[in-house]
This record gives C-alpha cells, sequence and structure tokens, in this order.
C-alpha cells in the first residue's frame, strides 16, 4: 500500500483502499456464517477490494461495489470476476456529494466510519441510500469514532441494533496480529 502513496498530506490520495483490512476479514467471515440475501440489492461503501462485497454476492445479493478511487473499482471489478460473480456494478462516488439515485436493502461498511469529518456525510449517504425496512452491517476494530457513529445514527433515526457480534481476526502482522472486530446489524425499522 505505501508504493501507491503519491502525496502522503491529501487524505484523499492515501490507498486505503488497496489492503483487506481486518474488520472486513471479520465482516466476511460474519456473514458467510450467519446471512443469506436471495437476490436483495447491497451497497457497500468504501468498498476498496471489495472482499466483504464479494462473500454478499456469493450468499446471493446483488452488490454495487462503491469507491472514491477509480483504481479501487477497476481492481474490485477483477476480483469479483475472478470469484465467479457476474450479477454486480460499482459506483464511483464521493461521501461528500453521494449522488447515488436508488434505494438498497442492504448498506455496508467495513472500517470506513472512523473519521468524525466524513461520518457527518456518511450519515447522509446511508439515510438516502438504505430501503425502507433496510438494513445497516457496520464493521470495526472497536473505533470510539464508529461507536459515536452509530450512536449518532441511532439517535437520529430510531433505529434498532438486531444484532452485534465480536468476531476475533488473526492477521500476518508481527506488531499487530489480532484484533476483535465488531459487527453490527442495524435494522431501518422507520425509514
Amino acid at each position: 500500500m505505501e508504493k501507491l502513496i503519491t502525496d502522503p498530506a491529501d487524505e484523499d490520495k492515501v490507498p486505503c483502499w488497496a489492503e483487506i483490512w481486518p474488520a472486513a476479514r471479520g465482516l466476511s467471515s460474519w456473514v458467510w456464517d450467519n446471512l443469506e440475501f436471495k437476490g436483495a440489492q447491497l451497497l457497500e461503501l468504501g468498498a476498496g477490494l471489495g472482499l466483504p462485497g464479494i462473500v454478499c454476492g456469493l450468499k446471493g445479493a446483488r452488490v454495487t461495489f462503491s469507491d472514491f478511487n477509480p483504481s479501487a473499482l477497476e481492481l474490485v471489478k477483477k476480483n469479483a470476476a475472478c470469484n465467479g460473480l457476474t450479477d454486480f456494478a460499482v459506483f464511483r462516488g464521493d461521501w461528500r456529494d453521494f449522488n447515488v439515485t436508488r434505494q438498497f436493502q442492504w448498506v455496508m461498511g467495513s472500517d470506513i466510519f472512523y473519521d468524525p469529518k466524513l461520518n457527518v456525510h456518511l450519515i447522509n449517504v446511508i439515510s438516502r441510500a438504505a430501503a425502507p425496512g433496510g438494513n445497516l452491517l457496520i464493521a470495526h476494530p472497536g473505533r470510539p469514532a464508529t461507536f459515536a457513529f452509530i450512536d449518532e445514527l441511532r439517535y437520529r433515526r430510531q433505529l434498532n441494533e438486531a444484532h452485534r457480534a465480536v468476531i476475533p481476526v488473526t492477521i500476518d502482522d508481527p506488531y499487530f496480529p489480532y484484533y476483535d472486530i465488531y459487527v453490527h446489524h442495524i435494522i431501518f425499522d422507520n425509514v
């Protein structure tokens, strides 16, 4: 990932999409063990390399992978096709001005709710993108900003959390190999 950084001072040019983060692994594992989508429409926000969205596609979702970076979307298209997905779409969108024109039964984000400056925009994105009665999946490694985001979203929208799990994840990293990944399933009862 470090080789792809062109300007470390510009947050928009740091290629966070070029790595499979522990939260993506934990969310993928939880989805594989717990959900079936049966053709439901799903939007993955900040898809990066697309692991959680690909798993959802393998479990029956019709996935729209979204990301800010066009290189991420090119790679996610290749990753999805290499994993046998044929019925998927990609959407290039900036959360600060996210012009998605349809609603989805499922909206998902993996370790993307870490920056309060962007979380304000993500609340609006999710509110517009989630269909009435829809579902939100959030995964993160216990970030305080993510818990605050979830609390704010639940307060604003009077939402119910259907399920919360903690998934242990181990990665090949000599300094930080173990993570507890929190997975939240929130239902939009009253969108």
